[in-house]
């Protein structure tokens, strides 16, 4: 029976081992698809938390950005947004199939948006450069309230998902249980034959079974739990030595979890934290309680990083005191402080530097506060205890008036305020200060006004001057004969001086808004006007002449109109300066009559060296004495013209006269061709040189045998060399009543040769010494006195200006008082140096104008010095084959061809040397300062390949040569003499040997 009952209890048991083995499949191909979604879900978790980290950073980034303006922080904030998006994929195809799930996935992916779209902005506005748009943004709590509800969002996904794995643990843990059940009934189907103690030892058995099991799945949840933790997590001795690191600590540091497995904490922290994180660690094991730290850790590679740390204490199994450590990275938080605070310093550094005070009134107590630099801009102590009335009380009643009306209005309306006043400080002193202000109510809802006061004295006291500065500088520019304008884009008047108003007619009020249309009312000029302003809005300045009717004359305009370029490059409007040179014109076209009368008089007139050696003789002079005009006279003396008596004259009177006032005139006689002996008015002048020497005499003889005409026709040029000393203004100075000199112009600093810094403010004397001050100071007392006056001046050292005519105008101020004058001085060397040079024969030749033979002899003989006619060099040159040319062609084309020539020569030589046309084809060249024959030589190979090279004239290719001969140094006592001679044997020898040579 016992065997029956046997062998049916091992079928039931077979039976059950078999049922159990199909349900043991059952559950475990369903336990094994329950923890591949386990780790699903717990990795979706963790992509979650990582969510919320990269949104940290990137937050962090953003600040740190924004409070330091450092580019490097825009790293981690670029870092998270990348990573953003692989991230936000955790929310796709989780494994939860539920609506509102879904809903909470899109709640997240639209709070991201909103976030990131924040962050943008600000980061979009500080590189726009609207930085306190970008702070204001981030200050306000709409990023706040995005990253709360964002956080919200994350954790309430996060907690369904941890609720669906638990429910899932849980359904695992529950056919585990019915595993063990079936397992359970099957072992026992198969151990009933074995008796009481084969059940006892299978129910042990089975109950360590579930223990194991149990702690293997609490072990697991806890793992699980610390490994995907973002936060640096490690457990270790009281010693520091490492027993465990989770990932994100092993991934700080580097290593993997068997080479950080018993190092010492302490050696990853920075060696200066070390005492403090030993002293933070003790408290922990001594108290029992966590304690909370932060030090510096220093990672593989060099980097070092702030970490947060909550050190608390724990037990093993078997009792031993053991440390957990949990650490989050707060490195970009500490820096963001770190320059949060710089930050606030460089503003506080600012605030006292730009003299602004902040100030707070409690509306519902009263109490008023005022910052340290408050209370230094009203000279008070720093106790000093402000009240509204006493703040008020320092303004004048005026401004009382004001600022109590603006703060009724602040309080009523809430408009805020930004008044400037003057403001008297404790101390008396008057100063104007920007006061400004708004009404705010707290988060507390308590009622105030908040503002700032500034110290803006300095810029008041500039405005002040500028305006004065600009009254000053209209009353110059009216006082100006030069029409001065302003036009915009739309050519109407913006600026004009009285001499632009007088040109219509009409006051400048008048003028000023109106277009050049409606003030040119017979529309003559404004075709041919409007089309240079269209230009010069172009950008094209424009300088051109033309004519206009004023006061039924005719007058001709130097005009130029100056584009006004903004910063950007472009035509904002046209500055437009007139300047009436009808005169100067006239002055030009009789200085040209002036020089024809000089070659066609009938005066005799020459120019000889200092010695008497005659250089050149005018037309009318070479045919009294029957000399040819192209005759060379540079071998006679004046005294071959002259009688005796006149010698005589010369040695007794003329010559001692020339030495004291450097001109002569009486009458003398001299002998005319065929020996007849002929009265002349004589005039003879003494040209010195840079020292003071004299170098060259000219004389003027005219045959008084026809007096009346000569004196009608010196009378003219007396008249046409005054009208040359005319003035034009070009160097303008403006002084007060003590002579001092207040502006001037950049034309006055060039020819003063000094800064406009070292004269503004200082007189005449203290700048150009007392004699000039005694000078000028009788012309400037008349105009002081309300007179215009104008008279000139000589400054012989000078290398410019150094003939000037200077005009004092009264400076008068709006009520006609005098305050000063101005000085308009005007060069007048030109004209004064033009003058003479007609008189005195010009020196260039008409056809090349290098210079004519006279030049030529007057150079040569001014450089043939003792100490530099050693250094001299001479080069005469003959053109070769240039008669043929003339021949062929004919003399226009033969003129082309010297003329070509002649420039080919000045390109050759530097431009303290000479070139020199001595008459038909032939040249010469004086050097200076050569260092030895060779060079010389060097220099007419030069000319000899320029004479070489063909010539291209109206087309034609013509090809002459040149013959060169050189002379080097004269020691000689008639230096220039022997130099020429031998120059001239020398290119004779060139022209023997062949031509196109020197030699």
């Amino acid at each position: 029976m016992w065997l029956a009952i046997t062998a049916v209890a091992l079928l039931l048991a077979l039976l059950s081992l078999i049922a159990g083995t199909v349900r043991f499949a059952q559950h475990a191909a369903y336990a094994n698809q329950e923890s591949e979604r386990q780790v699903d879900l717990n990795g979706r978790i963790r992509q979650m938390q990582e969510i919320l980290h990269a949104v940290g950073d990137a937050e962090t980034g953003q600040r740190g950005y924004l409070l330091t303006g450092r580019p490097a922080y825009l790293q981690p904030y670029r870092h998270a947004t990348d990573r953003l998006p692989a991230l936000m994929k955790s929310l796709d195809d989780v494994p939860i199939h539920s609506a509102s799930f879904q809903e909470r996935a899109a709640s997240v992916r639209h709070a991201m948006r909103l976030k990131l779209d924040e962050l943008a902005e600000t980061i979009r506005l500080q590189d726009a450069g609207r930085r306190d748009e970008a702070l204001q943004l981030m200050e306000t709590d709409g990023g706040k309230r995005y990253m709360d509800f964002l956080r919200s969002e994350l954790d309430e996904t996060m907690r369904e998902i941890r609720e669906n794995r638990d429910a899932s643990t849980a359904q695992l843990l529950a056919v585990n249980e019915s595993m063990r059940r079936w397992a359970i009934w099957t072992v026992a189907a198969l151990l009933v034959c074995i008796g009481l103690a084969a059940v006892q030892i299978a129910l042990l058995a089975s109950t360590q079974r579930r223990y194991a099991r149990h702690l293997a799945e609490s072990e697991m949840r806890h793992r699980a739990l610390v490994e995907e933790q973002h936060e640096l997590i490690s457990l270790s001795t009281p010693e520091g030595v490492i027993s465990y690191a989770n990932p994100a600590f092993r991934q700080c540091f580097g290593g993997d979890a068997v080479e950080l497995v018993g190092r010492n904490l302490y050696d990853f922290v920075d060696p200066a934290d070390r005492p403090m994180v030993r002293q933070q660690i003790d408290a922990a094991l001594s108290s029992g309680l966590p304690q909370q730290a932060e030090n510096r850790v220093s990672l593989p590679g060099g980097q070092t990083k702030w970490i947060a740390w909550t050190n608390s204490p724990q037990r093993d199994h078997a009792g031993r005191p053991r440390l957990h450590s949990v650490g989050r990275d707060v490195t970009e938080r500490r820096h963001a402080e770190d320059a949060l605070r710089a930050s606030q310093a460089f503003l506080a550094r600012t605030g006292r530097v730009a003299g602004v005070g902040g100030w707070e009134l409690d509306l519902t107590g009263g109490a008023m506060s005022w910052s340290s630099e408050m209370k230094r801009i009203h000279d008070v102590p720093e106790d000093y205890a402000p009240t509204l009335e006493k703040a008020i009380a320092a303004y004048d009643p005026e401004g009382q008036a004001q600022l109590r009306q603006a703060l009724r209005r602040a309080v009523d309306l809430g408009q805020p305020f930004d008044l400037e006043l003057p403001l008297r400080t404790d101390a008396g002193r008057q100063i104007w200060v920007r006061a400004v202000g708004e009404f705010e109510v707290d988060a507390h809802g308590r009622r105030r006004i908040a503002g700032a006061c500034q110290d803006i004295t300095e810029r008041k006291t500039l405005e002040a001057q500028l305006a004065q500065s600009e009254q000053f500088i209209r009353q110059v520019t009216d006082h100006q004969p030069v029409r001065i304008a302003y036009v915009d884009r739309g050519l109407r008047y913006r600026f004009v001086n009285k001499a632009h108003a007088r040109r219509y007619g009409l006051a400048k009020e008048q003028v000023l808004g109106k277009t050049l249309a409606e003030l040119d009312t017979n529309g003559a000029a404004l075709p041919h006007v409007e089309r240079r302003l269209a230009e010069a809005l172009a950008g094209q300045p424009q300088r051109f002449e033309h004519e206009e009717i004023i006061d039924g004359d005719v007058r001709l305009i130097d005009t130029q109109l100056i584009p006004d370029e903004g910063p950007e490059g472009q035509v904002r409007g046209v500055y437009l300066t007139g300047v009436d040179i009808t005169a100067s014109k006239a002055t030009e076209r009789q200085l040209r009559e002036l020089n024809q009368i000089l070659e066609h008089t009938t005066d005799f007139i020459v120019q000889t060296d200092w010695t008497g050696q005659v250089q050149y003789m005018n037309p009318a002079a070479r045919r009294a004495l029957a000399i040819g005009l192209d005759e060379d006279v540079s071998r006679r003396r004046f005294t071959d013209f002259n009688t005796p008596q006149t010698t005589q004259r010369y040695e007794q009177e003329i010559m001692p006269a020339l030495r004291q006032a450097a001109v002569w005139i009486g009458e003398t006689t001299v002998v005319l061709a065929g020996h007849r002996i002929t009265p002349v008015s004589h005039m003879v002048i003494a040209h010195r040189d840079a020292e003071g020497r004299m170098s060259r005499y000219s004389a003027v003889m005219r045959d008084i045998s026809e007096d009346v005409a000569a004196r009608a026709q010196l009378r003219q040029q007396t008249a046409t060399l005054g009208a040359v000393v005319e003035a034009i203004p070009a160097m303008v100075a403006v002084f007060d009543a003590q002579f001092r000199y207040r502006l001037v112009n950049r034309a006055f600093e060039r020819w003063r040769g000094k800064d406009r810094s070292a004269i503004v403010g200082r007189t005449m004397a203290e700048l150009f010494g007392q004699q000039e001050h005694d000078i000028s100071w009788p012309w400037a007392l008349r105009a002081l006195a309300g007179e215009t006056v104008s008279y000139e001046k000589d400054y012989p050292h000078m290398a410019q200006h150094r003939h000037v005519s200077v005009a004092y105008v009264p400076l008068r101020l709006d009520d006609g008082t005098v305050d000063g004058a101005i000085g308009v001085v005007q060069d007048i060397t030109t004209h004064r140096e033009q003058e003479r040079r007609l008189i005195n024969l010009a020196e260039r030749d008409a056809l090349t104008g290098v210079l004519n033979r006279a030049g030529f002899n007057a150079y040569l003989g001014a450089k043939c010095e003792p100490k530099a006619a050693t250094t001299l060099g001479l080069l005469y040159i003959d053109l070769d084959h240039f008669k043929p040319v003339n021949d062929t062609h004919g003399h226009p084309v033969g003129d082309e061809l010297l003329r070509q020539f002649a420039q080919r020569l000045q390109s050759i030589v530097r431009p303290t040397d000479a070139v020199a046309r001595l008459g038909g084809d032939e040249f010469a060249l004086v050097l200076c300062d050569v260092a030895s024959l060779a060079n010389a030589q060097a220099v007419a190979d030069k000319v000899v390949e320029a004479g070489r090279s063909p010539f291209d004239i109206g087309g034609r290719r013509l090809q002459v040569s040149a013959s060169v001969g050189v002379a080097f140094g004269a020691a000689e006592p008639n230096a220039s003499q022997g130099l020429i001679e031998r120059a001239d044997a020398a290119v004779y020898a060139a022209k023997a040997a062949g031509r196109g040579r020197r030699i």
